[in-house]
């Protein structure tokens, strides 16, 4: 199948924001046509992808535990990858916080956010909306559901355990018993790239339709208030992108900056595309076991795990997003309390929904463990949503190109070639 370039997902956001911010100047009525024709098109492409993430955690992730070949190599596989995600995460943290004390992006809010009704929109009703609305948006929540669950967030960590089960069935079962089953595994996991492959080719058009709205919405006056809490979050991501992770590649793992660039291009236009770590799994792992030349036993149960796990993109936008919440309301949080606000961004990244938005009720409990409220604040949380998706965005392809990091400095300890 032909692949299409990842310029084209460049172009399609670049035609959305164009399109977005024109239709909010000269046709500002327009806001029901677009939820109406636009957004669901691009809201079936996040939904399609999402229905498979499901059945690729539990193939992907039992296929890697079992080709580790012994649960001392794969105990070693885990211990090498928690700790270097957690000084990714620790990383994305310093960096955060040491740019949101330099360019103090909430202190110019303070009395300049319109009321949240010229923010939103709602939710378009029409019969496409209706339509795409029948497919699951998040099928973790929707089986939670079922079952009588209270979040999402548990019935994917039941689900990881799942498939950490079954993986280590796998392992421990004689050769000659679990070939038939290994098989079936990897079949199934052959389908899933297979649909992965051909519904990323509608990438492009999905930026288009989201951002779009998200533009719409948003309108130029609101990107001008938040626009050094915008910067402050991209900086930050560019440091940890293109400073901490090249470093790490180089130190730890030997690899060639070149080639893990290239290898990665696909993986990071779909996670810009989707907003979402867990919806971009697949097209991760095709591209480690591919142009990167990761083993399958180690880039499998890395990344996995990763996507859920590992989001060091979520705790530098949680660090900045708070404080930036707080210097809005007037706070100025000590160094104790910023402590505390590294610590918890640290923490619920690892406990944050890799989907769109998923980040957003992290920050309101941070919020609330330090007393701030954001309905006094000046500022709120439904402005945040002004600019979340674009940022979003951002700092998705950030998590998943950190899970390959790991994934590589991983392979290199373990015996693989750079």
């Amino acid at each position: 199948m032909e692949k299409r370039s990842p310029w084209w997902v460049l172009a399609g956001l670049v035609a959305g924001v164009g399109t977005g911010l024109g239709l909010r100047a000269w046709q500002p009525n327009a806001g029901p046509f677009l939820q109406t024709w636009v957004e669901p098109w691009g809201e079936l492409f996040l939904r399609l992808l999402f229905l498979l993430v499901i059945p690729v955690l539990l193939t992907a992730l039992p296929l890697a535990i079992a080709s580790a070949g012994s649960l001392l190599r794969l105990g070693r596989t885990a211990l090498s990858a928690f700790a270097l995600a957690l000084l990714l995460g620790a990383s994305s943290v310093l960096v955060a916080l040491a740019l949101v004390n330099v360019t103090h992006p909430g202190k110019s809010m303070a009395g300049k956010v319109p009321p949240a009704e010229e923010i939103a929109l709602g939710q378009g009703s029409g019969f496409l909306a209706q339509a795409v609305n029948l497919i699951p948006g998040n099928p973790f929540g929707l089986l939670a559901g079922w079952l009588g669950w209270e979040s999402s967030a548990k019935m994917m960590l039941a689900i990881l355990g799942l498939a950490v089960g079954l993986g280590l069935m796998m392992l421990l079962l004689p050769e000659s018993r679990g070939k038939g089953i290994r098989q079936a595994w990897e079949g199934t996991f052959a389908i899933c790239m297979r649909f992965i492959a051909g519904l990323i080719r509608w990438a492009p058009g999905a930026v288009f339709c989201l951002t779009c709205l998200s533009f719409f919405r948003t309108g130029p006056e609101l990107l001008g208030y938040l626009g050094t809490f915008g910067l402050t979050v991209l900086l930050a991501l560019a440091l940890q992108g293109f400073g901490v992770y090249p470093v790490l590649l180089r130190v730890l793992g030997k690899y060639d900056l070149g080639k893990f660039w290239r290898g990665i291009r696909e993986p990071l236009s779909t996670a810009f595309a989707t907003a979402s770590s867990n919806a971009t799994l697949p097209v991760t792992l095709r591209a480690a076991e591919g142009p990167l030349g990761l083993r399958p036993e180690i880039s499998r149960f890395v990344l996995t795990a990763g996507a859920s796990t590992n989001q060091n993109g979520t705790a530098l936008y949680e660090g900045v997003t708070v404080i930036f919440l707080a210097q809005a309301a007037g706070v100025d949080l000590s160094l104790t309390q910023q402590a505390v606000v590294a610590g918890y961004a640290l923490i619920a990244s690892m406990g944050t929904a890799g989907v769109p938005g998923g980040t957003l009720p992290m920050i309101a409990a941070v919020l609330a463990s330090l007393g701030v409220n954001p309905d006094n604040t000046g500022v709120g949380i439904a402005l945040i949503l002004g600019v979340d998706r674009f940022l979003d965005m951002c700092r998705t392809s950030i998590n998943v190109t950190g899970d390959l990091v790991i994934a590589v400095v991983a392979d290199r300890w373990a015996g693989g070639k750079s």
